[in-house]
């Protein structure tokens, strides 16, 4: 890919060559299983249309579950795969959330803002549609140790190529200052653990 590639065009291009299913099978799968439901036991009883979740994929992370939110990415191909796990789908890009102001209880960004140049900004736009005291739930990878497992199992390239920012715990902390309190923090699969021995930093902020 071109240097110059954009966001949207880098997603799309990925889409095409790397599907989601292999996430949610084998040991990926387990791990996978073990953040959603860490996701889902925070966002149950809330509303479907209270909650959006950015970046959503091909809409596995409620599927089967009952629940109906608002879900969106910034790939059609994606968004065309979800088309028949997800009633409230759109097409959209982060940086510009297509929703009023105070829109939502809770905002997801699972396995989200290390797939942008400017994750500043998504949390920006997170914190324009949440609710005062609304409550914005991320998942970000800790790419060493991802390569690390991809290499073992053969996948190349190694870093998943639509990885553009690489995401600490202290970055997301200063990201997060602008607009936010950190109510809950953990790393993944080993909480006692820190995040360079873990594949997940699990965050949930509350929008001040």
């Amino acid at each position: 890919m071109r240097r110059n590639t954009s966001e949207r065009e880098l997603h799309e291009y990925v889409a095409g060559v790397e599907g989601h299913d292999s996430q949610v099978t084998g040991i990926v799968g387990y791990f996978y299983r073990m953040y959603r439901d860490e996701v889902l036991a925070r966002v149950a009883g809330v509303r479907g249309r209270d909650i959006l979740e950015v970046g959503c994929g091909e809409g596995m992370m409620f599927d089967g579950t009952g629940a109906h939110p608002v879900q969106m990415d910034v790939s059609m191909t994606r968004v065309t795969r979800a088309a028949g796990k997800c009633r409230l789908l759109l097409c959209a890009d982060g940086y510009q959330l297509p929703f009023a102001n105070e829109s939502f209880e809770i905002v997801l960004l699972v396995a989200v803002l290390e797939h942008t140049r400017e994750p500043w900004r998504l949390l920006g736009e997170t914190r324009r549609v949440l609710k005062r005291g609304g409550r914005a739930i991320m998942v970000v990878p800790n790419d060493i140790t991802m390569s690390a497992g991809r290499l073992v199992l053969r996948k190349f390239p190694i870093r998943y190529p639509d990885h553009l920012t690489f995401t600490t715990p202290a970055k997301m902390r200063r990201w997060l200052a602008d607009g936010f309190s950190v109510r809950e923090s953990f790393t993944l699969p080993f909480r006692a653990l820190p995040f360079a021995a873990n594949l997940y930093y699990f965050a949930v902020a509350e929008r001040r």
